[in-house]
């Protein structure tokens, strides 16, 4: 009689699993770089959309605070001569943007936390970072009173960033 029973041996048993280990390491390593570039792109349509909101609530502000005191009504350095320093005015925090009057105000955010000065304006993007910077122009007629440069940099969660560029003008 033939008592031999059928099996697997403990030696083929750990050769099965090394084999199935290293396969399993090359598939992974091929496909989860693949899944981080897929997310890249889902980044950058949410940091364009918050960037497009951010400067679009830039851009309604006045150039200068002799605007913005006159409502519009005098031009600033025509009659009265612009203000010197940009950043925040007399009775500005930094604690409330939706009270800044003129572009310039704005680049109080330009050395801040970019994770700190996103949550000031919403926090509907966990992850996301904001930075502005506010400069004045030459580039229009080689006045300095033309227009000011706006760069608005929004950073991603994969480290990225996506840089947003507007003038505006003294009009």
């Amino acid at each position: 009689m033939n008592n031999r029973q059928g099996g697997f041996t403990l030696i083929e048993i750990v050769v099965g699993i090394v084999v199935l280990a290293v396969s399993l390491t090359i598939v992974t390593s091929i496909f989860l770089p693949q899944a981080n570039k897929m997310t890249t792109p889902m980044y950058q349509i949410k940091a364009t959309a918050l960037g497009k909101s951010l400067m679009n609530q830039m851009l309604i502000r006045y150039y200068d605070d002799v605007n913005a005191r006159s409502n519009g009504f005098i031009r600033c350095g025509a009659i009265v001569a612009c203000s010197s320093t940009l950043g925040l005015d007399a009775g500005e925090s930094k604690a409330s943007p939706n009270g800044f009057n003129d572009v310039d105000d704005y680049h109080a955010y330009c050395n801040d936390d970019p994770k700190t000065t996103l949550q000031l304006f919403t926090n509907e993007y966990p992850g996301y970072g904001a930075r502005v910077c506010v400069t004045e122009s030459t580039k229009f007629a080689g006045d300095s009173d033309a227009a000011k440069r706006l760069v608005l940099t929004v950073f991603m969660p994969n480290n990225e960033s996506i840089n947003f560029t507007a003038f505006k003008g003294n009009y």
